[in-house]
């Protein structure tokens, strides 16, 4: 390891960059764009690929685990020269890295026809991966559906469908009911609000995603303008916030300029929060699917509620064929922070950089292909981007992307008539997700492992390129001006970050077989056998869970998919247990290989570890004793005390039916013996009881053949 010192020297004086600053580069010169082959053989390994790029001098690598919470300030490796490709020999199988790839580069700007030289200046190209050789399978945690109060009759089918889908993937699925609010209305934003810290706070913490369907109140906050408009400043929708139940949002402070538009004027007291940035990290991603004065649209709110949940189903039942890359539809070029370098930087880790192109939006996009990924930008107003096309068009012309990201002036603020992103969404026939990527950048390479959309739209809310004097888990853009690093940072953890569409969707959605049968059996002394069968479909690995029954939260038994179909666990004293067994599947992106997985399949037993009554504190002690055991006929109980008391004894089966029963009778100190006759029982698993002086034991019984 070797820490990059030119790096923290220049971090020290780092500056915000400024728009000229990056003139000379075109955006896709400063994304590094990643894509990874893996190997187990003659040992597991990763190789890093790139796209060339001959002003190339360094390229620098950093790794950490998927779950780490930052990079270390060490580099991992360099290459030297115009490399396109390096190898991390040091993976293991079944762990998902992360890579974050610098490339160090100069080109010429112009000519100094004074000093008759060229003018060259210097910048850091960047780039992200997530990779794995069989990487565990992202998450699925409970997902929480806030539908407004007045769609959940009119869209209950599309909602039920909405429901087993999730289900199918294996996500647990909660349903709220939530106020409409068609303006703002800061008593239902806290309504909504309390709503999600109840369900959050209700257990483990488990909301792995928040979906608002339909026209939920719209929490707005903070004096921005991110899009850089002055009429523009104060407060902005804010959905982000509801992802951050345990932030501290105060309305007492902020006071916008008062030429702005009235919907985003912020005064004390006025129900808009004060905060600019989440006040903590964003815990759960929120997505919006929100059609409200939306006029532009010859259908209504609801049909097109219903038109969005139906595109949702069909995409999640594998019905389109969709191509893996995007096309990039660039109208401010080098203007700004080059704004269409996100998606140059995050496309190619799906496919490769080959699959990812510069084209027309609706002419690229039009058809008959579906694209899994777009990007338009250029200058805006609420219902258009330059270059791009209108709210009307999205209205009128087909786009087939599933995934979409904007960028431009005003429709960022997404709470608009007839707004850009959500027209977005809204349209038809496929695309399902926007963001507005540009002021911050948005980082989508861990879709390409398996991640939710919202998954990435969370750590693009949670991301500071720049921390102290180190660099932050994610940089977009970076120049060097005066022997300085500027890195450009409008708009990083603004509460304006925010994802129009469902947050559970994935780029890969072939569905995953469920376990057809589930058997759970106790075997002597301490154990549960799980068995089942393989079923018919492309299933390679499974992935174990144990909970007790009445508790929310499962506890994972096989941390990494297991390929046999059997697993046998160890228990003390646990009573009516809860096993669940998914399926896993393996499959291959432009990242790397992992396993996806589906709907478990569970089964319940009534389980109890072997125990004997050793006595309380001060009282006597008590020893119990069986065999033989299993018995076929008849076993002997055997009983050791310390000193006199009495002793109940009691034979209960699995569904805790008392089958025999010793009445409690006063015992001398030293060993007893009592018969049990078996002959007569089924076969299986009993629980012998014993209580003395109020302290009770249990003993397990096979009875066999």
């Amino acid at each position: 390891m070797r820490l990059l010192t030119p790096f923290l020297v220049a971090l020290a004086a780092c500056v915000v960059l400024a728009p000229s600053q990056l003139s000379a580069q075109a955006p896709k010169d400063m994304a590094v764009m990643l894509s990874a082959t893996v190997a187990t053989q003659p040992k597991p390994q990763i190789t890093l690929r790139w796209n060339r790029d001959g002003n190339q001098q360094f390229v620098y690598i950093w790794r950490k685990t998927k779950e780490g919470t930052v990079f270390p300030p060490e580099i991992l490796d360099s290459v030297t020269g115009t490399g396109t490709q390096w190898t991390d020999q040091t993976a293991s199988v079944g762990v998902a890295y992360e890579y974050r790839v610098f490339r160090y580069s100069s080109k010429q700007i112009g000519y100094d026809s004074v000093a008759k030289q060229p003018i060259i200046r210097f910048f850091y190209a960047t780039g992200y991966i997530t990779s794995g050789i069989a990487a565990p399978p992202a998450k699925r945690e409970r997902v929480l559906l806030l539908v407004d109060s007045t769609m959940q009759g009119p869209l209950k089918a599309s909602l039920d469908i909405l429901t087993l889908d999730l289900e199918s993937e294996g996500w647990e699925v909660t349903m709220r009911s939530a106020p409409r609010a068609e303006t703002l209305d800061s008593s239902k934003v806290r309504r909504v609000r309390d709503i999600i810290k109840e369900e959050w706070n209700i257990g483990p913490r488990d909301l792995g995603g928040i979906i608002l369907i339909g026209r939920v109140p719209v929490p707005y906050s903070g004096n921005i303008a991110p899009d850089g408009h002055p009429d523009h400043q104060g407060a902005w929708p804010a959905d982000g916030t509801y992802g951050d139940p345990d932030g501290t949002y105060t309305d007492n402070i902020t006071t916008s300029p008062t030429n702005v538009r009235p919907a985003n004027r912020n005064s004390p007291k006025d129900g808009k929060h004060d905060q600019s940035q989440f006040s903590t990290d964003v815990d759960i991603p929120v997505g919006r699917i929100d059609f409200f004065d939306m006029p532009v649209f010859a259908k209504s709110e609801t049909e097109l509620l219903r038109q969005y949940l139906a595109k949702n189903h069909a995409y999640r039942s594998n019905t389109w064929n969709v191509a893996i890359g995007g096309v990039i539809d660039d109208n401010f070029g080098t203007y700004g922070e080059l704004f269409a370098s996100s998606a140059w930087r995050s496309f190619s880790v799906f496919g490769g950089d080959t699959t990812v192109k510069a084209g027309d939006f609706f002419t690229d996009l039009a058809g008959p292909t579906t694209m899994l990924l777009g990007y338009g930008c250029g200058g805006g107003t609420d219902v258009s981007a330059g270059g791009v096309g209108t709210s009307t068009d999205l209205a009128t012309k087909p786009v087939n992307a599933v995934f979409t990201m904007l960028f431009g002036s005003y429709f960022g603020d997404y709470n608009t008539q007839n707004n850009f992103l959500r027209a977005s969404i809204a349209s038809s026939p496929k695309t399902l997700a926007c963001g507005w990527s540009g002021r911050p950048h948005w980082y989508l390479h861990h879709m390409a492992l398996g991640e939710t959309i919202g998954y990435s739209t969370r750590i693009s809310q949670n991301n500071r390129p720049i921390v102290g004097n180190q660099f932050g888990n994610y940089v977009p853009n970076i120049v060097i001006v005066n022997g300085a690093l500027s890195i450009s940072t409008i708009g990083d953890r603004g509460v304006h970050i925010a994802l129009m569409g469902d947050p559970t969707l994935r780029a890969f959605t072939k569905p995953v077989a469920v376990v057809g049968t589930l058997s759970a059996q106790t075997e002597y002394p301490n154990k549960v056998l799980l068995s089942w069968a393989k079923p018919t479909g492309d299933v390679q690995a499974y992935l174990v869970y144990r909970r007790k029954a009445g508790v929310r939260r499962w506890t994972p038994l096989t941390p990494s998919p297991i390929t046999t179909t059997s697993y046998q666990d160890s228990l003390s004293n646990e009573g009516a247990i809860e096993y669940m067994v998914r399926c896993c599947a393996l499959r291959s992106s432009a990242s790397g290989t992992f396993y996806d997985m589906g709907k478990g399949r569970i089964a319940t037993v009534i389980t109890t570890g072997v125990e004997d009554l050793v006595g309380t504190a001060g009282g006597p002690a008590v020893t119990i004793g069986v065999w033989p055991n299993p018995a076929t006929i008849d076993a002997n109980i055997s009983i050791t005390l310390s000193a006199t008391t009495s002793v109940d004894l009691q034979l209960v089966n699995l569904t805790g039916s008392i089958v025999w029963e010793h009445a409690a009778q006063s015992l001398s100190a030293g060993e007893h013996h009592v018969a049990l006759d078996v002959s007569a029982l089924p076969i299986g698993r009993y629980m012998l009881r014993s209580t003395a002086d109020d302290v009770t034991s249990v003993k397990m019984i096979t009875v066999t053949r």
